[in-house]
């Protein structure tokens, strides 16, 4: 019987990735935080690569969740709310950088790839799933509001101006607002 759940490891170790970023974190940073030996977490992980893989694996797993248990349906307020929703889990941006490193781990190596890849098609498909009949493609339009919040949080990286998840709001805000000029979206 292990003394600390896989659950604790793994956010243990996600805390340690986002600090260190995902070249530099090692099993020994992660063990020593724990408070187990490095011996102990190589039996229950393998090496540092198979954590790496579980810590986004667990994170796509709760992106999956997040989009089976989230509302259906179709319309602007629903999108609006879905999208708000999305984005306050930005938070305030501490520690965005830590995510880039991660994301910058992500496109070296293909089966991280392929799990950002498909955070990316959860969230897009998502977008799609909620906008309403339009003139435009609904592909289309939901690849430009996934494009808009992407773009803003690079934006807000370079430039900081309040916090991260109201820059983004504001962002998708004036977006939505030029596509659905005669929507409030409140």
């Amino acid at each position: 019987m292990w003394v600390h759940s896989d659950e604790f490891i793994l956010d243990t170790a996600l805390g340690i990735l986002l600090q260190k970023g995902p070249s530099a974190f090692t099993l020994s940073d992660v063990a020593e935080a724990v408070g187990i030996s490095r011996a102990a977490l190589i039996q229950r992980f393998k090496d540092k690569a198979t954590l790496h893989l579980k810590v986004m694996e667990r994170n796509t797993q709760e992106v999956r969740d997040y989009f089976a248990g989230a509302s259906p349906e179709k319309g602007l307020d629903p999108l609006w709310a879905m999208l708000k929703d999305l984005i306050a889990g930005m938070g305030d941006g501490a520690g965005t950088e830590g995510y880039l490193l991660l994301l910058w781990g992500d496109v070296q190596e293909p089966s991280l790839r392929a799990l950002a890849a498909e955070r990316n098609r959860l969230v897009l498909k998502a977008i799609e799933a909620r906008l309403p009949a339009g003139p435009r493609p609904p592909e289309h339009t939901a690849g430009l509001i996934q494009t808009v919040i992407q773009g803003s949080c690079m934006q807000w990286l370079v430039e900081p101006e309040g916090e991260l998840a109201a820059f983004m709001t504001k962002r998708t805000h004036m977006l939505l607002s030029v596509l659905y000029p005669d929507h409030v979206f409140g």
